[in-house]
């Protein structure tokens, strides 16, 4: 028959049993605290990073900045630190980047609607134009709604952009559209996040569908007519950029050798521009010490030579030649003297006419 364990036993089994766990916790701690020291801690970067800085709207900031880097011990980490800057202002960027939207917390690029300006659907009312200023203000913007005030927005986009009065259809409209509900949203957006700081995702993943939908009418806007692609962009004040192909895979080390290539080629080119400016430099000072060479040189030459003519006229080896021999008027005297012998007058071709 198997013998019932006493309660002092069971006592005493049950606290060894603690002790044991309690050894193997400390045991998994130390070794996972000790892998964790050993390895390092993981670098860790925001990726809903809030942009402050209005520069970053700039597509290429990033890169020009990885260009600006000093060239360094540290240069490897400072291009990992502003790639994961990068990664982290990306999401902000996108939305607010093409609108001019980075440090806008009062307008968000909406046009300035006067308030005593009847609302919209008011304004082919006749009576209106006789009532009283308070019943004005009751159908006035000041008085409007959410909806209805956007509704005012897009429509003074609208009218902006619109190629006549009945236009209800075309691509520029339908930008201008667009572009009040991305600017109206994001004012939304901001007014949520004053209240509460949970993210409205449900929102900005609208204002995400609908800023890809304006660039594809902008693109096929722009393909179809320049002219209006341009007065388009100024009249809404959009910042269009040609979207560019990723050269390379989208991680850190991909990028920062990118980087780094390119880095590598501006130095080369740099320095060869530099070396190429040294070497027109020495080419020219080359040229005019040269030329003083030279120049000092015939001087020279020319004193010896005059030197040995004075000594050759001394010796009786030449003589100084006294005004200027000239060949032709010498043979015409000859040739005049000779007839005048001879004939007893000048030739024919000296006669006077």
């Amino acid at each position: 028959m198997k013998k019932s364990s006493s309660p002092l036993q069971s006592v005493n089994r049950q606290k060894s049993k603690t002790e044991k766990n309690k050894s193997m916790i400390n045991l998994r701690r130390l070794v996972h605290t000790s892998s964790q020291l050993e390895r390092g801690r993981t670098a860790f970067y925001n990726i809903h990073q809030k942009v402050t800085d209005p520069a970053k709207q700039d597509p290429d900031f990033f890169e020009k900045k990885a260009r600006e880097l000093p060239l360094d011990q540290n240069y490897i980490d400072a291009l990992s630190k502003l790639y994961y800057e990068k990664i982290g202002s990306e999401r902000d960027l996108g939305l607010k980047a093409a609108d001019n939207l980075i440090l806008e917390k009062t307008e968000f690029g909406l046009p300035r609607i006067e308030k005593s300006k009847i609302r919209a659907k008011y304004e082919d009312l006749d009576v209106l134009s006789s009532a009283p200023d308070s019943v004005k203000k009751i159908f006035s913007v000041e008085m409007a709604t959410r909806k209805e005030l956007s509704q005012e927005w897009k429509n003074s986009l609208i009218n902006s952009v619109r190629q006549h009065s009945l236009d209800g259809n075309s691509l520029e409209m339908k930008i201008a559209w667009l572009t009040a509900l991305i600017r109206h949203w994001s004012l939304l957006v901001n007014d949520i996040g004053q209240e509460t700081r949970k993210k409205p995702t449900w929102l900005t993943h609208r204002i995400w569908l609908v800023i890809n939908e304006r660039r594809k009418s902008l693109r096929i806007l722009r393909e179809r007519n320049e002219k209006a692609f341009e007065k388009t962009i100024a009249a809404l004040k959009i910042s269009y950029h040609v979207p560019k192909q990723p050269a390379h895979v989208k991680t850190r080390k991909a990028w920062a050798e990118a980087q780094l290539k390119l880095r590598v080629e501006n130095e080369k080119e740099k320095r060869l521009e530099q070396l190429h400016e040294e070497y027109d430099k020495q080419v020219e000072e080359h040229k005019r010490e040269t030329q003083e060479k030279k120049r000092t040189l015939n001087n020279e030459l020319n004193k010896l030579a005059e030197e040995m003519h004075r000594i050759d006229v001394i010796e009786g080896k030449s003589f100084k030649t006294a005004g200027r021999y000239e060949p032709s008027l010498i043979s015409s005297l000859t040739e005049s003297v000779i007839h005048s012998n001879l004939f007893y007058h000048p030739p024919p071709t000296m006669t006077e006419k």
